[in-house]
């Protein structure tokens, strides 16, 4: 039995809480003003100093110095700087104020100081003179084994699993913190959890919100307006705070958007809330739904209220430039912060493997003898081929019955993996040669409905683990990184509930053209759900009251930077949109619907939609 191949479609590879369970605890409600106004200390941050105890003083020196310039050093930089002041032949502070020096007239990316950085001001000052070679390029043993070290947990890092794939967890993703202040992240290191107290619901909506607006801040496509209204340039964003006393002024401002009563629309930023009429007002293209961020122009009434002309979500941003900024920070918890320089020997190894694919399915009901008929037949069809998948992600829900109050049969359940075990055994070259993924869905068993998703217990799932030992049971959303790629595969019926929640109906007329092949084009809920989601860089946009959500582990939905693909498992059919803003977004189709299925080949970044009748 040979696979249908419906159509196919060229994906650009070039840039390429829940509810606190103590109900004592939780807040009706918080405005983002009432939380800038709350002093809030970041858990650690991710500035911090290594040296030894011996050299204590001179970090400390080193590190206010550095402030006072508003930098500050990674680990890596301030060993780097140690190590320059013990061979200086002048005094620690002065050798320190040399290094500053050099970086004043650097065109730096972000506050953030990095090895790589100070290295190339010690070569600087190498050449004009002001340090000696020799005693700069001596090392220590310790430096020497140090960099060894990273070197070689990069490397594992980056070719665990199989070639060069890298399964990540969403609950042991990093949590970034803004501080709009220091105009950088701190990383927490104090661990989320899922009990929590009710200040984490608040720090949820802010640091939503200030991770759109420091993106904002350097939108060069913001300065160049695209909006309705004549070219103008150096536009500002004004605070909701200055709009009063503010009569017939054209005013742009970004703020949250909520409806606290039906009809009547409010936005707020950290300064304040302000009421708007969104009534006449155009809009690009997207849905908006309460909490996500927007950008309004238009002008305060007489009566107070803030009269929209034209409604916008924040532009999005290239991968490149958000590692620049960000310094390449490990957002999306693959343990190993992909550097420029590693880049193109990573896209050179993805096209080494030109023959390489990957598998995507979506409701795979294992409680069904269609779904094993089936599978049978697709495995057949590979397992015949020269070349298999490298990767196969099942996406739930894998049970055609889900899981609630009225239903709860585990027994039945495992079993439906005990047959899959079973039938992987007669495809031994899919065993040993593939891997295989599972992201549960919303109607598989789980303490509850909230977002992320823990990946299935082994209770349920053993006798698979023990057969196909390549198997991986990840969580939902699972992000999962090929070299130089990532790619985020989430489960859940979104483009249903964005458009049940959606506050103002969307406009069609500014949706972005499809240029996908084949007869591929997307319909217009999935096109205005793409905008949204890589706009908002984030992947539930939802109210949580909509879609409850662990308070600590948002960051874990973030798409930030965003990625090169978006694998939707959504129980409409086969969707894709190619490229929007440099992220391809595809929906698989439901498998126990119809048989739908896509294949993604990394390669070439294109996507086969495919169907087992």
């Amino acid at each position: 039995m040979t696979i249908q191949y419906n159509l196919h479609v060229p994906i650009s590879n070039t840039s390429v809480g829940a509810r606190r369970l103590d109900r004592h605890s939780e807040p009706t409600h918080a405005s983002l003003s009432e939380t800038h106004a709350r002093e809030r200390r970041p858990a650690s941050s991710i500035v911090m100093t290594t040296a030894p105890r011996r050299d204590a003083a001179v970090a400390r020196m080193a590190n206010e110095r550095f402030k006072l310039h508003g930098l500050s050093l990674l680990g890596d930089a301030m060993r780097a700087v140690l190590a320059h002041v013990s061979r200086a032949d002048v005094g620690e502070r002065d050798a320190v104020d040399a290094v500053l020096k050099h970086l004043s007239r650097a065109e730096l990316a972000s506050g953030v100081v990095t090895r790589e950085t100070i290295e190339n001001a010690l070569e600087e000052m190498r050449a004009e003179g002001e340090i000696d070679r020799a005693a700069a390029d001596g090392e220590d043993d310790e430096d020497t084994d140090r960099r060894t070290d990273v070197a070689a947990t990069n490397d594992a890092l980056m070719m665990q699993h199989t070639e060069g794939l890298i399964v990540c967890d969403a609950f042991k993703t990093k949590r970034y913190v803004y501080d709009p202040q220091r105009r950088m992240f701190d990383e927490t290191v104090a661990p989320s959890k899922i009990e929590c107290a009710g200040q984490s619901k608040i720090d949820l909506y802010r640091d939503r919100f200030l991770l759109l607006q420091q993106r904002l801040a350097r939108s060069k496509q913001f300065e160049r307006s695209t909006l309705r209204t004549t070219d103008r340039r150096g536009i500002e964003l004004s605070s909701i705070q200055s709009l009063l006393g503010s009569r017939a002024e054209r005013r742009f401002i970004a703020g949250s958007l909520s409806q606290l009563e039906d009809g009547r629309f409010h936005m707020e930023d950290l300064t304040g809330t302000v009421r708007v009429d969104l009534t006449a007002c155009e809009r690009s293209a997207g849905l908006f739904t309460e909490n996500c961020v927007v950008i309004a122009e238009g002008e305060v009434r007489q009566d107070g209220v803030f009269e929209v002309i034209e409604l916008m979500f924040p532009p999005s941003e290239s991968r490149e430039a958000t590692r620049n900024a960000t310094n390449a920070l490990d957002f999306f918890g693959a343990g190993h912060i992909l550097r420029p320089n590693e880049l193109e020997e990573l896209e050179r190894k993805e096209q080494e493997r030109e023959g390489e694919m990957f598998v995507v399915l979506s409701d795979v009901w294992l409680d069904q003898q269609r779904t094993f008929d089936r599978l049978e037949k697709m495995f057949d069809a590979y397992d015949a081929q020269d070349v298999i998948p490298g990767l196969i992600v099942f996406m739930g829900d894998f049970t055609s019955t889900p899981f609630g109050l009225t239903h709860c049969d585990f027994t039945a359940y495992k079993e439906g993996f005990d047959r899959l075990a079973d039938m992987l055994e007669d495809y031994p070259r899919l065993r040993q040669e593939s891997r295989f993924v599972f992201v549960p869905g919303p109607g598989d068993p789980g303490l509850n409905a909230a977002l992320p998703r823990p990946g299935l217990q082994p209770s349920l799932v053993g006798a698979l683990l023990e057969k196909v030992p390549r198997a991986r049971f990840a969580s939902n959303p699972a992000k999962i990184r090929y070299f130089s790629q990532d790619l985020v595969f989430f489960r859940d019926d979104l483009q249903a509930k964005m458009r049940r929640n959606c506050l103002i109906p969307p406009d069609d007329g500014k949706l972005p053209e499809d240029d996908a092949a084949d007869g591929g084009a997307s319909d217009a809920v999935f096109k205005h759900l793409a905008a949204t989601l890589v706009q908002q860089a984030h992947l539930c946009p939802l109210p949580i009251t909509q879609n409850p959500i662990y308070w600590e582990y948002d960051h874990a939905l973030w798409l930030y930077p965003a990625p090169n693909g978006i694998f939707l498992g959504d129980r409409t059919g086969q969707q894709a949109l190619v490229n929007f803003e440099q992220t391809a977004l595809s929906n698989p189709g439901c498998f126990a619907d119809d048989g739908s299925f896509l294949v993604y080949r990394p390669a070439t970044g294109g996507v086969e939609f495919s169907a087992v009748p």
